[in-house]
């Protein structure tokens, strides 16, 4: 892969599943879909990165000063700043679009957390939804079945993030999960870093896995224009790993949930191939 360009390339590190969606889309959509993934992977590092929140909002304003100015032609000296900006005065991008993604962002620096499953639920479509309807827009995707599709694709996605990044958070203190899921199932923040995961945590786990798994029958009810597989190939992934957790009794501990990166490769290679997501 070494003709890859630098931008894809980062993405293998950066954010590795959607990495392979970007290898397994048509040509001509690879850059588009990784200059917005790089932007995503951006926001995602910036609560990891800061000691305080503030810090964080600041990193968040920078992005949306990056989109406001590429609206207008102006681009940062930045890896992805400057491709971002240019997509955007390319493509004629909403700028509120990105807004709305970035501040939904803001939750992730909430040292209160999330306090139930529809703030959850509604982060999920901000962000990982709204990422995917600016997806479409660069791709000249803009019918209405295809929006929704993309709507509870990211949402799906998000919601199985939640999943797979509950133990790097509890190991740091900290959670993404809503707080009254956890103290209805008796679940402490703690409890994600465990392995085995003790049982209250397996019955969050499983609640939001049961939201996320709506989320994807919605996308395939809504029969999305083939077009749009592309920016939906993360949805992918995600009904991967949901069919792995229910496998495995929903512990978000058992390694063979993420299963080999083969079995990744594949899902998201056939689905591509075949359009059935």
């Amino acid at each position: 892969m070494s003709d890859l360009s630098p931008l894809i390339a980062s993405l293998r590190e950066a954010d590795p599943d959607r990495f392979l969606c970007v290898l397994a889309s048509p040509a001509p959509a690879r850059e588009t879909l990784a200059v917005l993934y790089a932007f995503n992977a951006e926001l995602a590092r910036i609560a990891f990165s800061v000691t305080q929140p503030g810090l964080g909002m600041l990193r968040l304003q920078w992005w949306r000063e990056v989109v406001e100015e590429g609206a207008r032609g102006r681009t940062r000296r930045h890896p992805v700043a400057e491709p971002l900006a240019r997509l955007v005065a390319a493509r004629g991008l909403d700028p509120s679009l990105f807004d709305a993604v970035i501040t939904a962002r803001e939750l992730e620096l909430d040292e209160a957390g999330v306090p139930d499953p529809l703030a959850l639920e509604a982060y999920a479509a901000a962000s990982a939804g709204g990422l995917m309807r600016i997806a479409l827009d660069a791709l000249c995707v803009t019918d209405a079945a295809s929006r929704t599709a993309a709507k509870h694709a990211g949402t799906a996605a998000a919601l199985v993030g939640s999943l797979r990044n509950a133990r790097a958070l509890a190991l740091r203190g900290r959670t993404m999960l809503p707080r009254a899921l956890l103290q209805d199932a008796g679940a402490r923040v703690a409890d994600f870093a465990r392995s085995p995961l003790p049982e209250p945590a397996r019955r969050v786990a499983s609640a939001i896995a049961e939201m996320a798994a709506d989320h994807v029958r919605l996308m395939r009810q809504a029969r999305p224009a083939r077009a749009a597989l592309p920016v939906l190939l993360p949805a992918v992934l995600a009904a991967r790993v949901l069919g792995r957790l229910a496998r495995f009794d929903n512990d978000l501990a058992d390694p063979r949930v993420e299963g080999p990166r083969l079995g990744a490769q594949w899902a998201v290679f056939r689905a591509a191939f075949t359009g059935r997501i």
